[in-house]
């Protein structure tokens, strides 16, 4: 979820929700590529829950950046381990789906993370999974 203060919705969501988190980290600045207008830059304060199987991610944003047209979707994203991101984004593409950001451009198979989505749907990011490792540490620290 991109939220507008980190800390105060790890507050709130942990207690109402009985988490706890992970140690935040910052993505200052995170390379992204969006299809309108290339490569763009993100200025991103992450955490996770520690808790799963299913984990929440929160995401605070310096308004501007390329996470506006994320949230401009959709404040709130459901992300899946893929092991191929390009193939899974043309796949999608070809069923209709729009790309929103990615890692990389579709010349670079959209890097390891692509936001998508369909119509008024939600937003789906596909994570590849040479990412996982860096995840499950994290979010085992």
């Amino acid at each position: 979820m991109i939220v507008e203060d980190i800390h105060r919705s790890m507050d709130e969501l942990g207690r109402g929700l009985g988490v706890n988190w992970c140690p935040v980290r910052k993505f200052d600045p995170l390379r992204v590529w969006l299809p309108d207008a290339g490569w763009s830059e993100a200025h991103l304060t992450v955490t996770y829950s520690r808790q799963g199987p299913i984990h929440i991610e929160l995401i605070q944003m310096v308004p501007g950046g390329a996470y506006e047209a994320l949230r401009a979707v959709s404040p709130a994203h459901v992300g899946a381990w893929v092991d191929d991101v390009g193939a899974e984004v043309e796949a999608l593409l070809a069923e209709g789906w729009r790309l929103i950001a990615a890692g990389a451009s579709p010349k670079h198979r959209y890097g390891q993370m692509a936001y998508m989505a369909r119509g008024d749907g939600p937003v789906l990011e596909l994570v590849g999974e040479p990412i996982r490792p860096m995840i499950e540490e994290w979010i085992g620290s």
